[in-house]
C-alpha cells in the first residue's frame, strides 16, 4: 500500500534517527524470486541514510512505515532484530515477503524533499532484474512527540 501514497512524519528532531519503510515485496509472477537490494531513490538534502536493513515483520510486530530509531513509543528496536539484507529474500511466486526492507536515517538539517521511489534489484532464476516503484516518505521537523514512561 506504500507504493499506492504517501507516508509522512511531522515531528523530527534535527540529530535524531528514524527507521522509513520501503514497501512490501510481492511476487505475482509463478516462479519464485530473490531479492539481492532494496533503497530509496531520492534521498532529500537534511536526510542522510546510515543504513539499509532487511527485517521479518512477524519479529517486529508487522513492517514499519515510520519510526524513531531509538525504540520509544512501542515500537521495537530494528537495530536487535536479525537483519536479513545479507542474503538475498526469496519471494515464492504468487505471494508476498514476511521480510520488509528499512532505511535508518538520521536528520542532518532542515528537509528539502521527500524520500522518494523504491529502487529493487532482484533475480529471477539467472536472470537479474531491477524495478522502481512509485513511492513517497514526506518527513518534516516539527515538535517532538512526547511519550509515557
Amino acid at each position: 500500500m506504500q507504493s499506492a501514497g504517501d507516508v509522512g512524519y511531522e515531528h523530527a528532531q534535527v540529530g535524531e534517527e528514524y527507521w522509513a519503510g520501503l514497501p512490501l515485496a510481492w511476487n505475482t509472477s509463478a516462479t519464485d524470486v530473490e531479492i539481492t537490494k532494496a533503497e530509496f531513490s531520492q534521498v532529500p538534502k537534511g536526510l542522510k541514510v546510515i543504513e539499509y536493513r532487511a527485517v521479518n515483520g512477524n519479529e517486529t510486530d508487522g513492517n514499519i512505515l515510520f519510526a524513531r530509531a531509538d525504540g520509544k513509543g512501542g515500537m521495537p528496536d530494528l537495530l536487535k532484530a536479525k537483519n536479513y539484507a545479507e542474503r538475498p529474500v526469496k519471494v515464492k511466486a504468487k505471494s508476498g515477503s514476511d521480510i520488509y526492507y528499512v532505511a535508518r536515517v538520521k536528520v542532518t538539517g532542515p528537509i528539502e524533499g521527500a524520500l522518494k521511489g523504491c529502487h529493487f534489484w532482484y533475480r529471477q532464476g539467472s536472470q537479474q532484474y531491477q524495478q522502481q516503484l512509485e513511492c513517497s516518505t514526506i518527513v518534516s521537523l516539527g515538535p517532538p512527540l512526547k511519550y509515557e514512561k
